[in-house]
């Protein structure tokens, strides 16, 4: 495994003082990976086998709408996994610096994800992460544009847009971070160059080893 912190732009303590706004935010976006290391990510994206989402998901009444391709949770070693080993190790100390801290360390992915898409794409439709996604959602833009947005509710309310530019990281609030159950509604729309992003979640349900 190589060594991926040359590119993080952020350290400990930024990362720390950036999720110092979580709890009131409900979402951060900062710069986190730069250029080189986002080519390196994009291109280990290329050997993945992406499926096509499941066009509609969620309880009625409570549907979502999915329009990208998928590949999750993927056993291949690449720049990914570098990558994912260098932000978890920042993560865990930016925690530890914050008072309080906001979740238990020490803290692991354990559920990955990379998606993209399409120019023209309608994107995912307003949704919260499930319960069981606990601490933080970190996603990661690799290459394109879109709208991301965060909101109050499935009915766009108050919605906010956030930066979603190559190398940028989106870090919402789990379930549990600093205490607090709710998570923040989002989605994304207005795709209108092919996106990839790369995100990773800690699911309370699954071993944590499976992050290792």
């Amino acid at each position: 495994m190589s060594d991926f912190t040359q590119h993080l732009l952020t350290t400990p303590a930024s990362l720390a003082a950036t999720m110092s706004a979580l709890p009131n935010e409900g979402a951060v976006a900062f710069p986190l990976v730069d250029e080189a290391g986002c080519e390196k990510m994009l291109r280990a994206t290329e050997q993945l086998n992406f499926r096509k989402s499941t066009p509609v998901v969620g309880s009625p009444g409570n549907e979502v709408q999915q329009d990208f391709t998928i590949c999750m949770n993927f056993e291949e070693d690449t720049f990914l996994n570098d990558y994912q080993a260098a932000f978890e190790q920042q993560l865990n100390v930016a925690f530890e610096l914050m008072s309080p801290q906001p979740y238990k360390t020490p803290f692991a992915f354990n559920d990955t994800a990379a998606l993209r898409y399409y120019e023209g794409s309608a994107g995912i439709s307003p949704h919260r992460d499930l319960v069981c996604f606990e601490g933080v959602i970190a996603i990661l833009t690799l290459a394109g544009e879109a709208g991301f947005y965060i909101c109050d509710d499935r009915d766009r309310t108050n919605a906010k847009r956030m930066e979603a530019k190559a190398g940028v990281m989106i870090l919402m609030r789990g379930k549990n971070f600093a205490g607090i159950e709710e998570r923040p509604f989002h989605f994304v729309e207005g795709v209108s160059k092919e996106r990839v992003g790369y995100g990773l979640r800690y699911n309370v349900r699954e071993p944590l080893d499976k992050a290792q």
